[in-house]
């Protein structure tokens, strides 16, 4: 099987599967114990958060492992509503993942601002500007790359602006380690990130927090994490999330050369599938990620039909992933409802070759004819706009 759905989730690394080995054989014991094997792994532990720490510019001591980014994000978003003042707003994109977006709204109910869009999938910077000036935002959320189109935020500028204006910023940064260099995060109060979305394990990830998040707390029931995140750490899947993030370090080239791959990819496309839709194509992306929109057929059936050629992808996020509503991005650039239900994304990881990718193109193009000849069932026509 050919996997294009790296955005999702991605294969454990040869270096993280061998530190993840090495903590359940070796380095299982609770952390916190009184004893010298404790302390050895308790040692273990705070040398992954000082290379982790290091990486994002941050003090060990900002720095919080969480059981995810998902966790993560509603922690921060929670907390924050407890920091900054009543009359104060949350200023998020219009496409933040549903970690971010629903956490707002069920926490900061009517004070949501969503930012506008530009066409090619980035927010508006004007606009971020101009309600800055106008409105009293206490803190910003901007995600770093878009999980589904893969476009780049301008999170760097928006940090500098939020930290000038005295706003806190919040930057998921989920889809941004294993495909990027390293960012300039020292403006950010919050990054968080997850293990699984760069070659490590799942069910781990973290938060990387500012020096005066006085009170911050994940969740209640003990004292770990010097009192930010209660309950006995995941050290063998934090062992291994460091260590596959080590890694990506030597496969940045090759994730940078999947954009060549992938521009081959959708040009192919759009020759032989009239009307399709490569969201994002004149923007910044991530290197690997393609986000089309089918002019004709639901997403599910074209899933099917190449899962059963040999081609692993997905109908957009994972974490949508059978939701009959529209895609937040795509109504964020003016698409029709309908559009949300011929949306695929594929994602590629560092070692897919040029080869597979031709080969999924090939694909594609047997599965349109198979498609226009078995009728038009199941067709919805998308305008773009």
């Amino acid at each position: 099987m050919a996997y294009f759905d790296y955005n999702a989730t991605t294969p454990l690394s040869s270096a993280g599967k061998q530190a993840l080995l090495d903590g359940l054989e070796s380095n299982w014991v609770n952390p916190s114990s009184p004893y010298r094997d404790s302390a050895r792994v308790h040692n273990l532990l705070e040398e992954s958060r000082l290379l982790l720490a290091e990486r994002l510019q941050k003090s060990p001591s900002e720095l919080v492992f969480t059981g995810g980014a998902t966790e993560a994000n509603n922690a921060v978003i929670r907390y924050i509503a407890r920091q900054i003042p009543e009359d104060s707003e949350l200023l998020i994109s219009p496409f933040e993942h549903p970690s971010v977006s629903e956490t707002a709204d069920s926490t900061f109910g009517g004070r949501v601002r969503r930012l506008k869009a530009l066409k090619d999938g980035r927010i508006d910077l004007e606009d971020l500007i101009d309600t800055i000036n106008s409105v009293n935002i206490g803190v910003c959320s901007l995600m770093a790359v878009n999980n589904e189109s893969g476009v780049v935020q301008p999170w760097e500028k928006v940090s500098q602006i939020c930290r000038k204006a005295g706003i806190l910023m919040h930057c998921d940064a989920s889809q941004w380690f294993g495909k990027f260099e390293e960012g300039d995060f020292s403006n950010c109060d919050f990054v968080v990130g997850c293990g699984h979305k760069f070659c490590g394990p799942k069910g781990v990830g973290f938060v990387a927090l500012s020096s005066n998040s006085h009170g911050f707390r994940s969740q209640l029931g003990g004292d770990q994490e010097s009192g930010r995140r209660g309950g006995t750490e995941n050290v063998p899947s934090i062992l291994s999330m460091v260590a596959a993030m080590n890694e990506a370090e030597s496969w940045l080239q090759k994730m940078g050369q999947q954009s060549s791959f992938r521009d081959e990819f959708e040009d192919c496309l759009k020759t032989n599938i009239p009307d399709l839709v490569c969201i994002g194509n004149t923007a910044t992306r991530a290197p690997n990620t393609s986000f089309i929109v089918m002019p004709r057929f639901e997403n599910v059936r074209w899933v099917r039909k190449l899962d059963l050629r040999g081609f692993q992808v997905s109908t957009g996020s994972a974490c949508s992933t059978g939701s009959t509503h529209s895609s937040p991005l795509l109504e964020a650039l003016g698409f029709s409802e309908d559009a949300g239900r011929q949306t695929i994304r594929i994602s590629s990881g560092p070692e897919t070759l040029g080869s597979d990718w031709q080969a999924l193109s090939s694909a594609f193009q047997e599965v349109w004819e198979e498609l226009l000849s078995s009728g038009n069932s199941g067709n919805t026509e998308v305008i773009s706009i």
